[in-house]
């Protein structure tokens, strides 16, 4: 089987579009609009939406107020409706003051939003398609108007980025095996406008492997601001469309790809291309939506992003060009607790100690003071590490 082969085969196995030069297509379509009628049909005046009702374009104003007070959404308000839900914060669907409102009702979202409620008193439900997610709400921006986006001219491209494969190795007749967890989970939404280069997306994307610490202080337990993983090892790439594209906006950055290219052409599985991702703009790419495609950092951590889709900016969106890349929607990481209170949040890893039962032992800030030391001296010996934790990251979603 030839490399173009295995392409063909790939495409086939997923629901993906045919492929889309986004610069191209997007040429086109601001033609179509501009040779097309297409703002009279969405004028919003008054005196366009009477012609439009009107059959003989001469409706009165008092016919229109009349018509106006009929069909005001205040006539569809029921006694124990729903009350709209604020942009100030996010929370699940709750059922109506009274039950009897949906005891009789055939609704799929009622029915859903039931089985999303039973998630809060413990029942883990796999199979909905967009648990525990979080729609990220966000101020409107207060932007000059002169550096704004230019609705049905800068476009926006939404990616969704996965959680990293969790696997491991095993040993089999002498031979090394890797298997994964075949599992795959969005962790977010990241919204980009057109003009943007791939890097600002390298940068918005979280995971917890960035944020490890190597620096082992149990001599000096201080959660300091020091540098993490993503800071001391930054290279990375993105493989679309059979173009890796490199971080190199650091001269010390590796060319991660290399070693992949090289085992490629070794086994000829074709040529790959090379880019710069800093110079590389989103709306130059060349994808099919819905395609999975692969973020590498770390060295080895993967994951799996997808562009799900892309829009020419409209009047509702945010047009402040520094407010992107936004996460849209957000689903969090599953907290690890102390292993010793089973309460709060892990921020310490402790390894190599005689005195507790698992090697390695997460606990809480108060949980590992109290138990590891004593008038701030060491109890035994043991190494001490902060784990991942990302305070900023919870403070915004408990907002």
């Amino acid at each position: 089987m030839n490399s173009s082969d295995k392409n063909e085969l790939y495409s086939n196995a997923y629901k993906s579009s045919e492929i889309v030069d986004l610069q191209v297509y997007f040429d086109a379509y601001r033609e179509v609009i501009r040779t097309s009628n297409f703002y009279e049909h969405f004028e919003m005046n008054e005196d366009h939406l009477m012609d439009i009702v009107s059959s003989k374009g001469n409706m009165e104003k008092d016919a229109w107020k009349n018509l106006s007070k009929h069909c005001s959404v205040d006539n569809l308000t029921v006694e124990g409706e729903l009350e709209k839900m604020t942009k100030s914060s996010y929370e699940f669907c709750k059922d109506p003051d009274d039950p009897s409102v949906i005891e009789n009702v055939e609704l799929q979202t009622v029915k859903y939003t039931k089985m999303r409620n039973k998630v809060s008193r413990g029942i883990i439900i796999p199979m909905l398609k967009y648990i525990s997610e979080k729609n990220i709400v966000y101020e409107p921006s207060t932007l000059n108007s002169q550096r704004c986006l230019k609705p049905e001219k800068d476009i926006l491209v939404y990616v969704k980025v996965y959680k990293p494969f969790s696997s491991r190795t095993y040993s089999k007749k002498n031979s090394i095996h890797k298997v994964s967890n075949c599992k795959i989970s969005v962790h977010a939404v990241i919204a980009m406008h057109g003009s943007q280069t791939l890097d600002k997306l390298k940068d918005k994307i979280f995971c917890y492997a960035d944020n490890s610490v190597s620096r082992e202080i149990s001599e000096r337990p201080v959660r300091l601001k020091v540098q993490n993983a993503k800071d001391v090892y930054k290279s990375g790439f993105f493989y679309i469309e059979g173009t890796f594209y490199n971080d190199l906006r650091d001269p010390t950055n590796k060319d991660n790809s290399k070693v992949i290219r090289d085992w490629a052409e070794k086994h000829r599985y074709g040529t790959y291309h090379t880019a710069k991702m800093e110079e590389t703009k989103i709306c130059s790419l060349i994808i099919k939506f819905g395609f999975p495609y692969v973020y590498q950092h770390q060295g080895d951590c993967e994951h799996l992003i997808t562009f799900s889709t892309a829009k020419l900016v409209n009047p509702t969106d945010e047009l402040d060009p520094g407010c992107y890349p936004r996460i849209i929607r957000l689903k969090p990481y599953r907290s690890r607790l102390c292993m010793t209170c089973g309460v709060y949040n892990a921020i310490w890893l402790v390894s190599k100690s005689k005195r507790l039962p698992h090697n390695p032992c997460l606990f809480c800030d108060f949980c590992f003071k109290s138990y590891n030391y004593v008038k701030g001296k060491k109890v035994g010996q043991f190494e001490a590490h902060a784990f991942p934790y990302d305070s900023e990251l919870d403070s915004r979603l408990s907002t």
